[in-house]
């Protein structure tokens, strides 16, 4: 599959003007005379824009070009690229990505009137959500209960109307596309816990609905937005980072080269692209 990989924090290109030694010889060409060519159109058929839940940092056979983005080839986009059909693909989900860098990867020629799909998975890093519910919810501390109920909430209020930001530029640089928010999978179990996730018993409550904050947030920037929301948290019940051998994310411990701690695994990636297509057929 020809799969076009462009950087998913994009670059302003400074344009300068070059002189060679000689002198070009003036003409008497007049305004009218002069065409400038309209720049051809390079979008592509599908773009994928997310963070590290969709770049797949830790995968096997990371994508050419993707550098510090760490974009595997056994990502969800790829393998809903080829689950569908479709050889005209730019992947521009990046690990770390937040909603703002998203936005400014909107400018990549790779969006624009040949677009029809564009899907985008992000919110996890916005205001640093995870990492700091994690960090928090680790030591089994007050600290847990204080960040989702005080601080995540006001991380969310300014997550949802960045994504609806975010829909709305890429509607203005791909009219005619279809954008499909997708959401996140499990982390933690609906209940009890395990040593791979070190969260305390007596936190994952707290982490869980953490968790389902970020999907209503994200169900809401969608709603309000006018596209569909492909929300995993029923898709992945069971299959959380506790679930062994079931699992589709990781916890604190990775066995064998499958992703990276808390992040999807190879089996997680292929739920996702089977349940976006699934919605696709909708």
């Amino acid at each position: 599959m020809a799969v076009r990989l462009v950087a998913a924090v994009s670059c302003a290109l400074a344009l300068t003007a070059c002189s060679s030694g000689d002198a070009a010889t003036p003409t008497s060409e007049t305004s009218a005379q002069r065409t400038t060519a309209a720049p051809a159109d390079t979008s592509a058929a599908y773009v994928a824009l997310g963070d590290s839940f969709t770049a797949g940092p830790g995968l096997p056979d990371q994508q050419p070009g993707a550098g510090f983005c760490q974009r595997s080839a056994l990502n969800w986009p790829t393998l809903l690229a080829a689950a569908t059909g479709t050889d005209d693909v730019s992947d521009l989900s990046c690990s770390g990505a937040t909603t703002a860098d998203l936005l400014s990867t909107v400018a990549s020629p790779d969006l624009g009137a040949a677009t029809r799909l564009v899907t985008i998975s992000v919110g996890g890093n916005d205001g640093g959500l995870f990492s700091s519910l994690l960090g928090a919810c680790a030591g089994g501390s007050e600290a847990c209960g204080s960040f989702v109920r005080d601080s995540a909430p006001k991380i969310l209020a300014t997550t949802q109307p960045a994504i609806v930001e975010l829909v709305d530029a890429v509607r203005a640089k791909a009219p005619d596309a279809r954008i499909v928010l997708v959401g996140y999978l499990r982390i933690m179990p609906q209940t009890g816990t395990c040593e791979s996730v070190g969260i305390p018993a007596a936190e994952v409550a707290s982490v869980v609905s953490a968790e389902e904050a970020l999907d209503a947030a994200q169900a809401s920037a969608a709603q309000q937005a006018g596209i569909d929301y492909v929300s995993l948290r029923r898709a992945s019940l069971g299959h959380d980072a506790c679930a062994g051998d079931a699992a589709w994310t990781n916890g604190g411990q990775v066995t064998g080269g499958d992703g990276i701690v808390f992040h999807p695994r190879a089996a997680g990636m292929r739920a996702v692209a089977k349940a976006v297509a699934a919605d696709r057929q909708g």
